[in-house]
This record gives structure tokens, C-alpha cells and sequence, in this order.
């Protein structure tokens, strides 16, 4: 049987990554595995236009996102902070992961080897649209490369709604 240690959690603030967080914590609290919760800030997505304040916003998202997460942790009896934290047997620590104007799967996939992640726990929102079929997903690059196995989540209920929507 394959036991995770070390598991790293991707956020992105979307619904499928709050669900990918709650399985971590089930599955870490399950196997006495360490959570690295991190989100990857890429500021080569801002515009020429929005500059700095488009840097801005996207550092504030992160911290608020990973702010969430410690609230969730201490709801859930679970302790966290940076430097990382113990109670109910799940260690969590939190990083804000700044890409450099990598790629951010690039940026996850180094967080994992730098952390020794043995496990990768991510949402997935789907096949959707023209552009993921362009660029691909962050978590179909992560599943494609990844040398750890990757557990993805997906957010049923959009895909329920999704589906409801072609069936009109």
C-alpha cells in the first residue's frame, strides 16, 4: 500500500481546488501525511494598462486565498502559518509561490520537488472552451509531467450545470 508523506495542494481560488483542499486534509489526516498549501502568483499576466495594479491584485488574491486556508485549517483543527504548525496530526504549512514569469505549472512542479512532494492534490475544472484546447490546463500539464502521482478534483456542480445547459 502506498503511503503519501508529503503531499502538495494547489489553489487557484476556484471551487475545484476548495474541494481538492478538502480531500487533502481527509487523506493527510487518514495517512499522517505534512500539507504544503500553495498558490502560484504569475505576474506576466499583467497588462501594460493595469501594471502595478494588476501585480498588486494578484499578490492580494493569494495572500487572501491562503488566509482562507489557515481559517479552514483552525475550523478544521488543523494548525498552520509558514513555518508550519501541528494539531489533530495533520502538519500544514502555506506558501505563496511567485513564478518569476515562469510557467505555473513549472512553478508547482518545482514547489513539489523542493518540498518532496510524493503526492499532488489539485482541482480540475474540466475540458472547457476554445483556450484549453489551445494552451491546454494547468492540471493536464501537471498530470502529463509530474513524476508523483496527481490526484485532481474536480467541481461537480459546475459540470452538472454545464451539461444541464447543453441539454436545452
Amino acid at each position: 500500500m502506498v503511503m503519501y508523506k508529503r503531499i502538495l495542494v494547489a489553489l487557484d481560488g476556484g471551487l475545484s481546488a476548495s474541494r481538492a483542499l478538502e480531500e487533502a486534509f481527509k487523506l493527510a489526516q487518514a495517512v499522517d501525511a505534512m500539507l504544503m498549501v500553495a498558490c502560484v502568483v504569475s505576474h506576466d499576466v499583467c497588462d501594460l494598462e493595469g501594471g502595478a495594479f494588476e501585480e498588486e491584485a494578484a499578490d492580494a488574491g493569494a495572500h487572501w486565498q491562503l488566509d482562507h486556508v489557515r481559517e479552514l485549517c483552525e475550523r478544521s483543527g488543523v494548525r498552520s502559518g509558514v513555518s508550519g504548525g501541528v494539531h489533530s496530526g495533520v502538519r500544514c504549512i502555506t506558501q505563496i509561490i511567485d513564478a518569476h514569469g515562469a510557467s505555473i505549472p513549472g512553478a508547482l512542479m518545482q514547489a513539489a520537488q523542493a518540498f518532496e512532494a510524493d503526492l499532488i492534490v489539485m482541482g480540475s475544472h474540466g475540458p472547457r472552451g476554445v483556450r484549453r484546447h489551445l494552451i491546454g490546463s494547468v492540471a493536464e500539464t501537471i498530470l502529463r509531467s509530474s513524476h508523483v502521482p496527481v490526484l485532481t478534483v474536480r467541481d461537480d456542480q459546475r459540470d452538472d450545470e454545464h451539461d444541464a445547459a447543453l441539454a436545452l
